[in-house]
Order: structure tokens, then C-alpha cells, then sequence
């Protein structure tokens, strides 16, 4: 199977609003790249990842991806995420893409072998794998087979909208649960969990 990982990435002085009352915007900033390499970084070492492609509408994201070795496109029209990745998504059919997986660059406890345990979950398609979130709410990691089996829907409640598209398709279903990939970084009460964890920057 030819699998792509699309990495939507936010302009990076403007992700992590939430966590304003705690970062200033330069911590932000800072953060969020830290979060944009690590992702790059982490799926580079997946040895079933056919290419990754990185989705954003910050040019200065778009031209290090690319110092990356990584393909990008650029997010254009409404700066909504679900628009983006299905932008990202056609754009990886054109080169034959069989399936797609979806990483949120927000997982600073992923490792490689969580990301291949994750993919090697994977049932025939038509199928899909989720991972969600330590709240069982949103998700954090998405396998679809084909590329358009269904709308993506992150958001609030996506964890179970996603699975239920899934269901409606007919399509095999794998929930996997894995508490790295569970433990994204949204609020602050997950920045200090992450912090006791000694996971992020110093300089954080």
C-alpha cells in the first residue's frame, strides 16, 4: 500500500491560542515549532510511510518542510481545518495514494514505533484506524483506506463522528488506543502534565 501522512500545521505564531494565559507568543511560536520538527522528524524514522506532506498557509512552515525534503501544499480559501486536509488528500491521490494518515503536529510524546504499531493495526480495506484523545473526545491519529473513504470532521466530538462515518461506509474499524499518541497539547492543563514529564523544551 502506498500510504502518505498529512501534517496539518497551523501559522506558528498563531496555534496554541488556549495556552495563551500560560505562553507568551514567542513560547508559542516556539513551541509550535518545536511540535511541527518533532512530528517531521518522528515520521521520517516510519519505514511503511510512503512520503509525507505537509499542509499550512504559513510560508515559513511551507519552506523548511521543504528543506526537509518533505512535500507540501500550501492551504488557500477559508483557514479551516478540515478544508485543508481534504485539500491534502486530493493533492496525494494524484500520485497514486491508497491511503492517507492524518497527524495532528501536536503529539510531543510520539515515537516512531508508536506510529508503526499504529499502522501495523491496520485491517483490509475498506478500513480505518483512530487513535483518540486522553479524553476520548477528539482524535489524534487517523488511518483512512482509500484516501476518500470518508469527510474528515476534526473538531469538537470528532473521535466519534469519525467513527461513525466509518461505520456508515461499511468499512472495517480499529480503535487503537496508545496513551502517547493520547496525550496531545491543547490546554493548559496538558501542558503542565507534559511539563512534569520533562518532555518539552527547556527553554519552555
Amino acid at each position: 500500500m502506498s500510504l502518505w501522512a498529512i501534517v496539518p500545521v497551523k501559522p506558528l505564531r498563531r496555534g496554541k491560542s488556549r495556552l495563551s494565559e500560560i505562553l507568551s507568543e514567542d513560547e508559542r511560536y516556539q513551541l509550535n515549532h518545536f511540535l511541527f520538527i518533532h512530528t517531521i522528524d518522528v515520521l521520517k524514522k516510519v519505514e511503511g510511510i510512503s512520503d509525507i506532506l505537509v499542509v499550512s498557509r504559513d510560508s515559513d512552515v511551507l519552506t523548511e518542510a521543504r528543506d526537509l525534503d518533505v512535500r507540501t501544499v500550501t492551504e488557500n480559501g477559508t483557514p479551516e481545518l478540515n478544508n485543508a486536509l481534504r485539500r491534502a488528500s486530493l493533492f496525494s491521490t494524484v500520485f497514486s495514494t491508497e491511503g492517507v494518515l492524518i497527524v495532528p503536529a501536536d503529539l510531543p510524546l510520539l515515537t516512531p514505533d508508536d506510529v508503526k504499531g499504529f499502522l501495523d493495526s491496520k485491517p483490509a480495506p475498506p478500513s480505518a484506524v483512530i487513535s483518540p484523545d486522553r479524553r476520548r473526545e477528539g482524535t489524534n491519529m487517523l488511518l483512512i483506506d482509500p484516501a476518500d473513504l470518508i469527510t474528515f470532521s476534526f473538531g469538537q466530538a470528532s473521535f466519534d463522528i469519525h467513527c461513525a462515518l466509518v461505520k456508515e461506509k461499511g468499512a472495517r474499524l480499529v480503535v487503537y488506543e496508545n496513551e502517547r499518541i493520547a496525550l496531545d497539547l491543547d490546554v493548559p492543563e496538558d501542558y503542565t502534565i507534559l511539563r512534569e514529564k520533562a518532555v518539552l523544551p527547556v527553554f519552555l
